[in-house]
């Protein structure tokens, strides 16, 4: 990922005005940039749908969400393929936590912890409340000004995230939470970590911990857009304690050590992961890299979901369909386990009964996208083949190819969903955008 698009990631949405004067965004507005930044990060890959990681982040969020008396949104979270440290909410409900949180929080209380934070600044509206939405700034000025702004920075990873974006009439965007901001997050947080049986000490012993990782230098992104975190830490009175890393803790670490990284930095991180996630996350990579004999002698007799569905991948990989179709029937959960799923039912003429397999996985991973649009096709729907192609040339940057798709599915309008439908019209607007000087 290039240094810009880190910034563009980190910093487009986090717009909070420190003016005393300001205006809320309304819910449409709200629906607007966060369909618009949604559809910038799908269309550039830059999202994780692993349900080996979102499921049980997306379970976490769920559990803290459920304790929300008279919840504002429908809150979703999704995880970005970032390595920096950090987490943020945009408008409309949406959290996102950068891959590298996830390596660097100890156990699943850290992880509740950042993401109560970022719930209670989205719950409480402070992007949308604080900024000053007057009638001649778009959505679409907002959005193109910084991201011009970010990506024409000479050195995107220096300085701070408190960059301002000029909008011509001496109005200015600040892109960081306010003092307040940061303390009503923090109350809010703790609140709900509480009435939610988690830890409520793990966020000062996260920022502890952030605190003496910096060193003084490269502040990792959570504290510049996240700011006084000092303050934050000597506010509270409460013993931080130490982590307490269970299971499922150690499962989420290891599917996102074995999925997210390169094989060498695999074999450093393993070091420290106690048996048998350890295994299953060399598993995992050694699926990966496609050393399918190598990865089942890994996987071996683990009594893990996660280890029989990779066996099944494995099998499946090896020739061996017969002997993967039950472990992929019974364990798979993952785009990849179900593309070889519904490859084994192709293969015995069940084109419905495989596209119901990926189904769940439409819009998450390309290879689901292409297979979907094959399957889609021989089953006389063509409408939905076209919209497969073009969510799959979208994701790997084919625009052209993609537009065209768009273009041929809603001439066929009549055979789509209108949900669909508008999401077509929506990819293609945020095509013509970006083709703009």
């Amino acid at each position: 990922m290039t240094n810009p698009m880190k910034r563009y990631l980190l910093i487009m949405m986090l717009l909070v005005l420190s003016s005393s004067e300001l205006n809320a965004l309304s819910y449409e507005e709200e629906r607007d940039i966060t369909r618009e930044f949604i559809t910038y990060l799908d269309s550039n890959n830059l999202l994780v749908y692993d349900p080996e990681i979102t499921w049980p982040i997306q379970m976490l969020m769920d559990r803290l969400a459920d304790h929300i008396k008279q919840p504002v949104y429908p809150f979703k979270i999704f995880v970005v393929k970032d390595r920096s440290v950090n987490a943020f909410a945009i408008p409309d409900g949406y959290i996102f936590i950068n891959v590298g949180t996830l390596f660097f929080v100890n156990d699943m209380d850290e992880l509740a912890a950042i993401i109560s934070h970022e719930l209670g600044h989205s719950q409480m509206r402070h992007i949308s409340e604080n900024f000053e939405a007057q009638k001649k700034i778009s959505t679409a000025t907002i959005v193109g000004i910084i991201a011009g702004t970010l990506l024409s920075t000479k050195n995107p990873e220096a300085g701070s995230a408190l960059v301002y974006s000029s909008l011509g009439g001496g109005e200015n965007i600040k892109l960081a939470y306010s003092r307040r901001n940061e303390y009503e997050a923090d109350e809010f947080g703790w609140n709900l970590m509480k009435t939610s049986g988690f830890d409520p000490a793990a966020m000062k012993r996260f920022l502890i911990r952030m605190q003496a990782f910096t060193g003084g230098a490269n502040v990792p992104e959570y504290l510049l857009t996240h700011p006084y975190t000092e303050n934050r830490i000597a506010t509270s009175s409460i013993d931080p304690g130490e982590p307490r890393p269970d299971n499922n803790y150690w499962t989420l670490y290891a599917s996102v050590v074995g999925l997210m990284l390169s094989e060498s930095e695999v074999a450093l991180r393993t070091e420290t992961i106690p048996e048998p996630y350890r295994s299953l996350s060399l598993g995992i990579m050694k699926t990966q890299e496609r050393k399918y004999d190598e990865a089942l002698a890994l996987l071996g007799d683990m009594d893990l979901p996660q280890a029989y569905a990779y066996k099944g991948l494995c099998l499946y990989m090896l020739g061996k369909k017969d002997e993967a179709y039950p472990y992929l029937k019974n364990f798979g959960r993952s785009a990849q386990t179900n593309i070889a799923l519904a490859e084994i039912m192709e293969d015995k003429g069940e084109v419905d009964e495989a596209i119901k397999t990926l189904l769940p996985y439409q819009k998450q991973n390309i290879k689901v996208e292409y297979k979907l649009g094959v399957l889609y096709e021989k089953s006389s729907r063509t409408a939905l083949s076209h919209v497969a192609f073009a969510r799959y040339f979208s994701r790997t940057g084919k625009i052209k190819a993609s537009i065209h798709h768009i273009d041929a599915a809603l001439a066929m309008e009549q055979d789509l969903d209108k949900e669909t439908a508008e999401e077509l019209r929506e990819m293609k607007k945020t095509f013509r955008k970006m083709e703009k000087p």
